[in-house]
């Protein structure tokens, strides 16, 4: 798994434009997995406090639209349990993923990078993760 922004990394600005990043899978695994799922968090924003003014969307490519997607804004993991749903991916198979985030007006300055983890919901386990760095600029 891999993520990448142009510029390798995502430089936002509260209430400006969102900015795009892509994740690729490439299961060269000895086996297909059933249902996989990417799970998108920020830890607690500089300051200390949680602030839910970031906004992430995934490119639906069915429908040709942005459609909202789940992004966590916490300090600590999510069980894997807790996770459900997900799609399959076959062994050998390589598929990429479109994603935009946004700074709402408000949203704090600092790092604070999007840490990316690909969850097996069958087995309840985190099969890689990935980091994208990002910084939002006052």
């Amino acid at each position: 798994m891999s993520a990448t922004a142009p510029g390798s990394r995502l430089t936002l600005r509260p209430g400006g434009p969102a900015r795009e990043f892509s994740v690729t899978l490439r299961n060269g695994n000895t086996r297909s997995y059933r249902h996989v799922l990417l799970a998108f968090q920020m830890e607690s924003t500089p300051g200390g406090s949680a602030h839910p003014g970031y906004i992430l969307e995934r490119w639906d490519q069915a429908t040709g639209t942005w459609r909202p997607a789940t992004l966590r804004i916490a300090n600590d993991t999510l069980p894997y349990a807790f996770h459900e749903g997900g799609t399959p991916l076959a062994k050998n198979e390589v598929t990429t993923h479109r994603y935009r985030l946004r700074a709402a007006t408000g949203a704090p300055s600092g790092p604070n990078p999007i840490l990316i983890s690909l969850i097996d919901t069958d087995t309840d386990a985190r099969v890689f993760y990935a980091s994208l760095p990002q910084s939002t600029l006052e």
